[in-house]
């Protein structure tokens, strides 16, 4: 089995725990990636909203570091990683940045996470790119770093389907499900989707129970995973569909999910 996924947190755990990619504690770990004939990840770096935007710039190069060092030995016709970026306040209105992230290998860039940053504002609001944002999608859809809208609001991932589109460059959701089956900011509407596919774009499957179906507390279980892909399908999204795992950045999996080494009972 071939397994692409276009989001986890993985290294930035494992750098904060201070342990290596051969672990016992994460959900993505060397040894449950074996199994497979291929395993592609790509592995996002977050920025904190605690954390000034040149903390984040900061923060982002010890992880990196730990990345190297640690996950990228790995690296095999088997074992594809790549680096990306999950909220850009790292950028710190530095167009520049982007450039520099490029050379690291930066794949993608998630534009946004909670609240708002130099790029605009997240789903819990109603702000759209700002000038620097504008500026900063069009320079990565340069360089072909694919813009991520997972967490941007509504607007803001509008604005981001038009630039792009100007560009003829994709835009992903790394990490979202579809707001018509769980309502939910961080889900995208079905005309998001809509507009994400005609730039050529992916939408990664998120397992977070909350973003699936999360009532008085009970789990989500593969059921509800699968009626999103479904309705992804419906939409004509059999082209532009994969996981978004989101492993290591969720508290809780869906029933029947234990990490990594799940991957083949959901595609059963």
């Amino acid at each position: 089995m071939k397994i692409f996924d276009t989001h986890c947190d993985t290294a930035y755990v494992i750098h904060r725990l201070g342990v290596g990619f051969d672990n016992n504690e994460t959900h993505i770990t060397k040894s449950k990636i074996d199994k497979y004939d291929k395993y592609e990840q790509m592995f996002a770096i977050w920025s904190s909203p605690k954390r000034t935007d040149e903390e984040n710039w900061e923060h982002f190069h010890a992880v990196k570091a730990h990345f190297e060092k640690e996950i990228l030995p790995y690296k095999s016709e088997k074992f594809v990683p790549h680096l990306a970026v999950e909220g850009c306040a790292l950028l710190g209105n530095d167009l520049s940045r982007i450039d520099i992230l490029k050379e690291y290998g930066v794949r993608m860039m998630t534009l946004v996470w909670k609240d708002e940053c130099c790029m605009g504002g997240a789903h819990n609001t109603n702000i759209g790119l700002t000038d620097f944002g504008k500026q900063a999608v069009r320079r990565m859809c340069e360089l072909d770093i694919v813009p991520d809208i997972s967490h941007a609001s509504d607007k803001m991932a509008y604005e981001t389907f038009e630039i792009a589109s100007e560009c003829g460059k994709p835009v992903n959701a790394s990490h979202s499900n579809l707001r018509s089956l769980r309502e939910h900011t961080r889900n995208m509407t079905d005309d998001m989707f809509k507009e994400l596919m005609k730039t050529g774009g992916l939408a990664g499957l998120n397992f977070c129970c909350e973003f699936l179906e999360y009532i008085d507390e009970r789990p989500a279980t593969i059921t509800n995973m699968i009626r999103h892909l479904e309705h992804y399908l419906e939409l004509g999204g059999e082209n532009n569909v994969c996981i978004g795992s989101d492993f290591d950045g969720i508290k809780k999996l869906p029933i029947g999910i234990t990490g990594v080494e799940s991957h083949d009972v959901f595609c059963e």
